[in-house]
This record gives structure tokens, sequence and C-alpha cells, in this order.
């Protein structure tokens, strides 16, 4: 992909007029997917799409034009060729642009992550015999996953990356748990000690269930149910743009009327490997952006446009301003301990259905899901109803905030409409107390 891409944009360049700019960003992938349900293969499929979005640029105006690649270097040429045709005639029927932002040379960079992973063929008997003994549903996706910036300019960036992971629940009738797997390297007992883990919490859900009155009770969030809320925040709060434009959920935060506990903290951590340093245009992000450091914020993400708009720095965020590698520090506190420290309260393996219920003061609302338990003296009693929460990320991160884990987990992006997604959060497990349910 690397040489067909080189010789793609370097053809397309060549035929650029005076005055023109053209930059090309890459999303590609070679996928399999393996779906199962009673922990048999239903569907085996493997997906190949090349997307490419071009941009052409030409006297303060800019226009974005979208394909798909067929490998055949004629053919796509060609595709590309009628896309610039018409952008000619579309560009110069548009407005210069106030913001416009000329492409430049961000360099040239190559990166190839290679997974110790299982063959594919092996998967589905792995899967089977460690399974067998459950009714798992879920789905594996492993392959090569590739993005690209290029430009006229003479810029070149390149990664690709070959991770995997296996995303699924296991149903005992109405009654499920929740695992996750995926690791840098593959590994056999890592891989049946977390399934036992998921089957160990599928087997406490046969205690007898709970009844938990609502109101404020404190709570052990495992690092999946602490990535549910992750990925709250990381829809437009920790944008700069978003925040100039008044969706501010952390405006307190960074007023410095409110801090967050000294035990919180979070970067955008490209050294995790997980996402490519460069963005959609070819800006190189520092390795690390610290956005929240000892509960106090330090930054927003800031895209060069942003940062043209609004006459403030940038730290090279993509044109989302969304996260791409976020990292909470981990703590002191050992897992194995957790259940102990919390003594009584609710132990929360996942949530779902977040969202702010109110936007100014922070406040997220959703639904605890897969087996979530009643804690008395340290142990598990049972397994609790479904529980609403209502509670302020000022409150959850803030004072509330009794330890994090010293252990924490990757997640890898599980998103595949319409293409897969980079992306990872790397979270621990966290204890907080008087956690807020309302239903």
């Amino acid at each position: 992909m690397k040489t067909y891409i080189k010789k793609f944009s370097e053809e397309l360049f060549s035929g650029l007029k005076s005055g023109e700019q053209l930059g090309l960003f890459l999303h590609s992938e070679d996928s399999t997917f393996l779906r199962f349900s009673q922990s048999k293969v239903r569907q085996n499929t493997s997906v190949h799409q090349h997307e490419v979005t071009l941009q052409f640029n030409k006297e303060q105006r800019s226009l974005k034009m979208r394909f798909n690649l067929t490998m055949h270097l004629e053919h796509d040429l060609q595709s590309a060729k009628h896309l610039l045709d018409d952008a000619r005639v579309q560009l110069m029927q548009m407005d210069p642009h106030p913001q416009f932002i000329a492409l430049k040379n961000n360099g040239t960079s190559e990166t190839f992550k290679k997974v110790d992973r299982p063959a594919d063929s092996e998967v589905p008997g792995l899967i089977y015999e460690t399974y067998k003994d459950t009714d798992l549903a879920g789905f594996w996706c492993s392959g090569p996953l590739r993005q690209a910036s290029i430009n006229s300019e003479g810029q070149f960036h390149f990664f690709e990356t070959d991770y995997f992971f296996l995303d699924y629940s296991l149903y005992n009738g109405p009654k499920a748990a929740k695992g996750y797997y995926s690791a840098e390297k593959f590994s056999l007992p890592e891989f049946q000690a977390q399934a036992q883990a998921t089957k160990n919490k599928l087997n406490l859900l046969n205690r007898p269930m709970q009844t938990i009155p609502r109101g404020k009770h404190d709570v052990y969030l495992e690092p999946m149910a602490m990535a549910e809320i992750l990925g709250t925040m990381s829809y437009g709060s920790l944008s700069q743009g978003n925040f100039n434009k008044g969706y501010a959920p952390l405006k307190k935060l960074k007023d410095k009327e409110l801090k967050l506990s000294p035990k919180f903290s979070m970067t955008e951590n490209f050294d995790l490997g997980l996402s490519p340093l460069f963005n959609s245009v070819g800006e190189l992000s520092p390795n690390k952006v610290n956005l929240i450091e000892n509960g106090e914020l330090k930054s927003l993400l800031t895209s060069t446009a942003t940062a043209k708009e609004y006459n403030i720095e940038t730290n090279f965020a993509d044109v989302s301003e969304a996260p791409r590698s976020l990292d909470v520090r981990a703590g002191t506190l050992a897992e194995k301990d957790a259940l102990s420290k919390l003594g009584q309260g609710l132990y929360l393996s996942n949530l779902h259905y977040i969202n702010y219920s109110d936007v100014q003061t922070a406040r997220m609302t959703g639904m605890t899901r897969f087996a979530c338990f009643y804690v008395e003296n340290g142990e598990i009693v049972g397994p609790i109803q479904d529980l609403r929460f209502d509670e302020s990320i000022y409150n959850i991160f803030g004072d509330n905030l009794v330890e994090l884990t010293k252990e924490s987990s990757v997640f890898v992006s599980t998103m595949t409409y319409l293409k897969r997604e980079l992306g990872a959060f790397k979270t621990p497990g966290a204890l907080i107390k008087n956690f807020n349910f309302t239903l």
C-alpha cells in the first residue's frame, strides 16, 4: 500500500496547475471479522477498503472530495482527475475563506507496527476451545489498518498497524457479563485468564438479586466502566473550538473556579503507539499533550484551524479536536484490594447510554450494565438491578475520587461503522465515594 499510494500521489501531483495545492489523506484496511454466537462462528468476513480524501486548495479556497481506491492505478488516477476537474469549477464559485490555511510540508515519516497474534485460521478453534462451556456472542477483528497524509508540497506520512481485539459477552439466559481482550503480543495464559474472569462474573450473577435504593453509594469502576465515561468526555468536551463556541462542560475547570482531585491526570499520549502522531493534514503532534495534570486543566485539544480563528496556539490536534490516544495516569491501589477498600458499595464493571444531562455543570447520566454487583464487607453479595446515575465530572474525578488502581487496561477502538477506527483509551479502575443514583 505504501508503494502504491506514493506512486498514485506523485502521478496526481504532477498534473497540478500553477497556484494549486493538493493534499491526500488515506484510511485503508484489510480486515478480518469473525462473528460468534454460542461460541461458534456465525459469520466470517473480510473487508478490503481504501478511502482517500482529497483536499484541493487554490486562491484562499479549499474543497474536499472523497472516493475509494480500486488498487488499479490507471482507473484510480482517472477517477481522481475527474474529481479535480469538477473541483476546479466548483472552487471558483466559492468565496475565499477567512481562516484558509495553505498546505505545507510537515516532513516525512513511516511507522509499521506488526502485532504478534494468532493467524486468522486459528482464531475460531481458539475461541471455541476457550469458551465452549459458555454462550459467547461477539466478534473478533484483526488485520492491517493504515493512515497516510501526503501533499503536493513534499509531505509524506504513513502509519500502519496490525492490532486485533475480541469484544464479546457471555450469556446465561437474560444474564450477561462483558469481556474484552487486546494486546500488542497475544498471550494464551492472559487470554485464558481474562476468559475465566468473565466466566466468574457470569457465575456471580446466579446469586440472589439485590435491590439497591436510589441515592449515593460508594462504587468501584472497572477500567471498562471508566473507558465509557472517558468516551463521553471525548465527544467535544476536550475541544478548544467547541469550548469557544459555547459547548464547555469543563469551563469551571478552565476558569479555575473548580479543581479535580490531584490524583487525576490525563494526557493525549501517542507513545501508546496505537494512533499516528500526524493528523489528517500531516501536522505532527507532540508525543504527549498534558490535558489535565494533578486536577488542573492544562490545555484543550486545539487544531490549527481553531488556533488561527481565535489567534491562539495550536497543539496540532486533528480537525475534529477529539482525543486519539487518551491516557489516564494510574494510581496506587492494587486491583486485588479494590473490593476490600470499597467495603460496602457497588462494583460496576460496565456502563452504557452515557450522555451529559447538564453540560454547564459537567453532569453525566447513564446506566449500569453487564455484571454489576452489591458488595458488603469487601465481598460480592449478588447482582444489582439496572440503575441510572446522574453525577458530575467534578465529583467523579474531584473530591469523591478515593483512588485509582496501579494496573491499567488499554482499549483500542471497536468502532467499525463504515470503517475501522484507530484510537485507544488507557485507563485504571477507580474507587469513588458518594456516586449518585437517581433511578
